[in-house]
């Protein structure tokens, strides 16, 4: 008798100590650093210092809820909930490719920056990446209700909309980061930051090349917060194959991506004020180096302070 309930006791033991080893080993090793060859191949991920990022803060934004506005995306990436504006319907497959594109910058499980975020989609943009302000707006409206964190709006428009501008305002005041891809047109001089990067309450992208200068296709302008990596990102196609992309709206999505981890980290603070997240992140932008009169920040700097 004393023998069989000293099996058992040591079953149990044995049991308990197994489970905690899976658990523990499956918390320690989730993170493995990458080789050479991927972050010649993923080298804004190099850039951004992803891998420090994880090793010393094991950040991958969980929890973090993005909403993303856009063409859609295509069926593999992981969503929580999504919905179709423009159409007026469930139904936000990507059919353009552009979404998607961005959807994998910010979710894959190898070289998405934020692969345990929550991500939360609006179609509003067609085959042809266009779309109707009313839709942006509605999009707005409805990410809002969700009680999203960030909201990525990856396009940008020459026309001023009050209405656009109200909706970013009120997301603002809830303590929803709003971010956008400040134009493509670095080539065409006359051309100005577009909206909705162009307003205030909107962190405004410009892009960087992969040597480390600004990209020649970025928009420039007073209105671009900061610029991060832009040319020849390499995400997902709507098959799902690789596809290698360039624009001011890849690095739009790395900005997202590095907010999710910021909100992650801050978020576990005893002293975090949702309200206040908005003005302390603009003043860590103020504290690093420049390209000339525009911000450059190194992420695992302030994700480690």
């Amino acid at each position: 008798m004393f023998k069989l309930k000293l099996k058992t006791l040591m079953f149990f033991l044995f049991s308990v100590l197994l489970i905690l080893c899976i658990f523990y080993t499956e918390d320690d090793t989730r993170f493995v650093k990458k080789s050479d060859s991927f972050l010649k191949e993923y080298w804004a991920y190099d850039y951004l210092e992803i891998d420090l990022i994880r090793e010393q803060n094991n950040l991958y934004g969980k929890d973090v809820k993005i909403g993303l506005i856009d063409t859609g995306v295509a069926k593999f990436i992981d969503v929580v909930d999504g919905i179709n504006v423009r159409d007026q319907n469930e139904d936000y497959s990507d059919t353009h490719g552009h979404g998607t594109h961005i959807a994998g910058i910010l979710k894959d499980d190898s070289f998405g920056i934020v692969p345990d975020s929550d991500l939360y989609i609006v179609k509003a943009l067609d085959s042809k990446m266009s779309g109707d302000i009313k839709d942006i707006i509605l999009g707005i409206e409805w990410l809002i209700e969700k009680e999203i964190d960030i909201i990525l709006l990856p396009f940008g428009s020459t026309e001023y909309n009050s209405e656009l501008e109200k909706v970013i305002n009120d997301a603002n005041e809830k303590g929803i980061f709003v971010v956008s891809s400040v134009g493509n047109y670095g080539l065409q001089e006359e051309i100005d930051v577009l909206y909705p990067a162009k307003f205030k309450n909107v962190l405004g992208v410009g892009a960087l090349g992969k040597d480390g200068e600004v990209w020649k296709g970025s928009t420039l302008g007073e209105e671009v917060d900061i610029l991060l990596p832009g040319q020849a990102i390499k995400s997902l196609s709507l098959s799902g194959d690789p596809l290698v992309s360039s624009g001011t709206s890849m690095a739009s999505a790395y900005m997202a991506g590095i907010l999710a981890l910021y909100i992650e980290k801050t978020s576990k603070s005893s002293d975090y004020n949702i309200q206040d997240r908005i003005l302390i992140f603009r003043d860590e932008l103020n504290k690093y180096y420049k390209k000339g009169r525009y911000n450059l920040f190194n992420p695992a700097i302030i994700l480690d302070e």
